[in-house]
């Protein structure tokens, strides 16, 4: 055995380039984890994906993760040709602008719900001064082909095909398992980079005319059916040679993130009492809150259980307040609204669960 031959020949593998790639990730303070494994929802079995990379900072209450996952591959025979036209940003049939995040905290997620969220993140980061991690495809890539570089001949598009498929499946797979797996508030934004240790070239289609460009990188948009849903997926090719600068811009996103994040909690609990469509939103977590101390009062003063309902807020415009709607009679409403320890732990609830902490008065809930 030769060892100076093994060495030579794992060179010519896509493994020199996983290995180069996660040590600029880690130098540039990203956490990295190699060569995770995943189940293929359609056919059933193991696969791996090279790269997961992530950075991590506390936000107000909560985690913001921008998470990279990574696909490495290497060729010296064959450049990577991606074909393409020119694009139309109106076309109802694309997503141009796709946003994968995940959140299980419930401002958040209900602030990502919202309908043209993911355009508007788009924008915005932007003018937080992330330039090419999400800039818009300036091209349609349509398909794309390995092609001998002594030749020029057309292989086939199966390493290509292969790179765009499992970056797509293992996204698909993270965003199912986190429900399961992450219990402290946290925010997941997703992104799908194939580095290629090759030749990186557009083919461009106009009419007649197919124009040959080098590139150091492309945005392209991957329409799949992922776990039998139908998904667009932002794809950005990168030449290896290419991954350092790029990776700057990474990092200015995860910046943009926790700034992006924050200002969209921030906007939900602005005004959040007021609004009838958000309050709702909490409405479990304060009804439990309050459920307990206030049957605990309401029996010491009483002597018997009191039963309240399901105690709901709205805002009432005559008075400027809150209203707090429960259902009891006339004699136990008078004692709610009288009582400095039920103010005490009302007003507790109402600021830690909506930050509120104006004044607030019980009245008939709505019975309907």
């Amino acid at each position: 055995m030769d060892p100076k031959l093994l060495a030579a020949e794992i060179r010519k593998t896509g493994f020199v380039l996983e290995n180069r790639v996660a040590q600029e990730l880690k130098a540039a303070g990203w956490t990295v984890i190699s060569n995770k494994y995943y189940v293929d929802d359609w056919e059933e079995t193991v696969r791996e994906i090279d790269l997961v990379a992530y950075r991590v900072s506390k936000v107000q209450h909560f985690e913001v993760y921008t998470t990279l996952i990574i696909s490495c591959k290497k060729s010296d025979a064959n450049a990577w040709a991606l074909l393409a036209r020119d694009i139309n940003l109106k076309d109802p049939n694309s997503d141009w602008w796709p946003l994968h995040a995940w959140s299980n905290d419930k401002a958040l997620g209900f602030q990502l719900a919202e309908d043209n969220k993911a355009r508007r993140y788009h924008e915005q980061v932007a003018s937080l001064g992330v330039t090419d991690a999400l800039g818009v495809p300036t091209v349609e890539v349509f398909a794309f082909q390995e092609m001998d570089k002594a030749s020029g001949k057309p292989q086939n598009d199966k390493p290509i095909f292969s790179a765009v498929t499992s970056l797509m499946k293992a996204q698909a797979y993270e965003l199912s398992a986190l429900p399961v797996r992450k219990k402290t508030p946290s925010v997941y934004q997703f992104n799908l980079l194939s580095v290629v240790d090759t030749d990186l070239v557009r083919l461009m289609f106009k009419g007649s005319q197919i124009d040959c460009t080098p590139l150091e990188t492309e945005h392209y948009l991957a329409r799949y059916i992922v776990r039998k849903r139908e998904t667009f997926s932002r794809i950005r090719f990168i030449r290896a040679s290419a991954f350092s600068s790029a990776l700057q811009d990474y990092s200015r996103l995860h910046q943009a993130n926790c700034q992006w994040f924050g200002g969209e909690c921030d906007a939900f609990y602005s005004g959040l009492v007021k609004d009838y469509k958000r309050t709702p939103v909490f409405a479990d977590e304060f009804k439990k809150r309050i459920h307990w101390p206030l049957s605990w009062r309401l029996e010491k003063q009483f002597h018997r259980s009191v039963d309240f309902g399901s105690p709901s807020i709205y805002w009432s415009e005559p008075s400027n307040d809150l209203w707090v709607g429960v259902s009891v009679t006339p004699e136990v409403m008078a004692f709610l609204n009288s009582d400095p320890q039920v103010k005490e732990l009302v007003s507790k609830a109402l600021k830690e669960i909506y930050r509120y902490e104006g004044g607030f008065h019980f009245d008939d809930d709505i019975p309907f």
